[in-house]
C-alpha cells in the first residue's frame, strides 16, 4: 500500500507513523502536491507541527471556457 493510498481518508501523523511510513514521507508528498494537511493551523493561526489530519490534494479542475465564450457571442 503506498502513502497516497493509505491517506484516502483523512489520518494522523501518529496513524500514518503506525503504518510504516516516515514524516519525511509525508512532509515530502506534502511538497509535491500530492497530500494536503487538511489541519494546519490553530485557532491563532499558528502551525501545528504533527498535528494535522493528511489526506490526498483533489486534482484541479480543467475550467472550460467555451460557453462563456459563445454566451458572450
Amino acid at each position: 500500500m503506498t502513502l497516497v493510498e493509505f491517506c484516502a481518508l483523512p489520518r494522523t501523523m501518529a496513524e500514518i507513523e503506525n503504518e510504516g511510513f516516515t514524516r519525511h514521507q509525508v512532509y515530502g508528498a506534502v511538497k509535491r502536491g500530492e497530500l494536503v494537511n487538511q489541519n494546519p493551523k490553530d485557532a491563532f493561526g499558528r502551525v501545528k507541527r504533527g498535528a494535522g489530519l493528511f489526506t490526498v490534494a483533489a486534482p484541479a479542475a480543467a475550467y472550460d471556457a467555451a460557453p462563456l465564450v459563445d454566451a458572450w457571442r
